[in-house]
């Protein structure tokens, strides 16, 4: 068995890096809920915590220099090579971490920051495009 070392983009687990038995055509994630985890400590019935599930699909990928690999991209209509490219500046977590790093207001209304400053921010790491 072989195995190779992947990229996973989009959604969730975006830039995580994972090894994985090659050519496996999807991986199924779990993602936990983002509320914080609480101890249970009886009688009671304990609280249910949803799980849900992301798959993301193999892309096989190559370069002109001999590289032969392949990622891992969450959905039907993400493509792999614009979408890393344009990534490569970080995820909306690694902006978002950096802005609350420096000060700047990082709450939402409907997926949209609050702060004029953030979005000016942001679109500015985004390149112009939205």
């Amino acid at each position: 068995m072989k195995y190779e070392n992947v990229l996973l983009i989009g959604g969730p687990k975006d830039g995580v890096r994972m090894s994985v038995l090659e050519g496996v055509p999807s991986i199924r994630c779990a993602v936990l809920p983002k509320t914080p985890a609480t101890r249970y400590e009886g009688p009671g019935v304990p609280e249910c915590i949803t799980v849900e599930e992301v798959i993301y699909r193999r892309e096989p990928m190559h370069s002109g220099m001999g590289f032969r690999g392949a990622v891992y991209v969450i959905g039907n209509d993400v493509d792999a090579l614009p979408t890393l490219v344009d990534g490569y500046r970080g995820s909306r977590d690694a902006f978002e971490a950096l802005a609350q790093e420096k000060g700047y207001n990082t709450d939402q209304d409907d997926g949209v920051y609050i702060s004029k400053m953030t979005t000016e921010l942001y679109d500015f790491w985004m390149g112009g495009r939205k």
